[in-house]
């Protein structure tokens, strides 16, 4: 075979290996966040109250598909346009608040309680029904932010517990504490609205938390207990006046110093005491690691006596971080 002969069979070999599916490299993949492109979000807004319905399902899809860029649009059509398109938009606005996205969730979130709370009667009514309908789920995640900026959650014994745990979901909040590790501020409050099965609010000194959002927080969970206490810590517990001690804290300042169930609190840093909210508010004015005296009385073989003792103020912050591990509940049978 000649050298001219050789080439054109190889040229016209290549062809053929084409068509025969030669290896080449196949293109790369898609990234795994590509988007469905869709249409412009007030034509879509738009088609929600088309004649067609094959229209309105298709744009109902693609608001979806558009994620937490068309939660704002859709709440402003469901404040502003017909029943129909209300419908819709809160339909898409609960599609998108139980999917598993959590930046599409949060946004659809908001804009539902800005309806509960501004919207029409009825798209008030039908936001508060979506809401509603999910309560667990709202609470699971709400729990979930409030502990990424900080938050504390405590049992009625003080220990640090997960309300989302399988022992605990579902079941009352006893304490969230916001201390120094708190750093959601006012905004992140939000999130504490949506728990309303949370018993007592402990707020700490020096937290960011403004009074205006406070009182907004107790008219939004009317039966929430907001207790506000200073850093330092004495770690006990008193109901009644005069001040006598119902509970003292294993562990803690109180206990060290041999304070006792029983006993009535005389005096602190040398100054009379009454009853517990005063103890409390003296308190206050101290820090954890200061060293203060108190007096108190107890009742040995039937006779009063006073007892000076010494106690070292504990911190709220370093007491919650050292709680003991929680039991887990038992399961409710059925």
């Amino acid at each position: 075979m000649t050298r001219r002969l050789k080439i054109a069979v190889v040229i016209l070999a290549v062809p053929a290996l084409v068509r025969a599916g030669a290896p080449f490299p196949p293109p790369p993949p898609l990234p795994h966040d590509v988007r469905v492109v869709v249409r412009p979000l007030p034509t879509l807004i738009a088609d929600l109250d088309a004649r067609s319905y094959r229209q309105r399902q298709r744009a109902t899809r693609e608001l979806f598909r558009a994620g937490a860029d068309a939660a704002g649009p859709l709440g402003e059509a469901a404040r502003t346009q017909s029943l129909e398109v209300a419908a819709r938009a809160i339909a898409v606005l609960e599609r998108m608040y139980t999917a598993g996205e959590i930046v599409m969730a949060t946004a659809s979130e908001e804009v539902l309680e800005g309806l509960v709370t501004k919207g029409p009667r009825r798209v008030s009514r039908r936001a508060r029904a979506v809401l509603t309908a999910h309560t667990e789920l709202r609470q699971q995640r709400a729990v979930e932010q409030i502990r990424r900026l900080g938050g504390v959650f405590k049992d009625a014994d003080d220990n640090i517990v997960d309300p989302n745990s399988q022992s605990l979901l579902g079941r009352p909040i006893m304490t969230l504490q916001l201390g120094k590790g708190w750093v959601g501020g006012d905004r992140g409050l939000r999130f504490v609205r949506r728990l309303t099965q949370l018993q007592s609010l402990l707020i700490i000194q020096g937290v960011k938390a403004s009074s205006e959002e406070l009182d907004g927080l107790n008219a939004a969970l009317p039966m929430l207990r907001i207790v506000r206490r200073g850093q330092a810590l004495l770690g006990v517990r008193s109901f009644s006046m005069p001040c006598q001690i119902q509970e003292v804290r294993p562990g803690l300042a109180a206990a060290r110093a041999g304070v006792r169930v029983g006993d009535v609190v005389k005096t602190f840093a040398g100054k009379k005491i009454t009853d517990f909210e005063q103890l409390v508010n003296l308190i206050k004015t101290f820090k954890p690691g200061d060293k203060v005296s108190m007096t108190v009385i107890r009742t040995v073989d039937g006779s009063k006596q006073d007892l000076e003792l010494q106690i070292t103020l504990d911190s709220w912050d370093a007491a919650a971080r050292k709680a003991r591990p929680a039991v887990p509940l038992p399961k409710k049978k059925r």
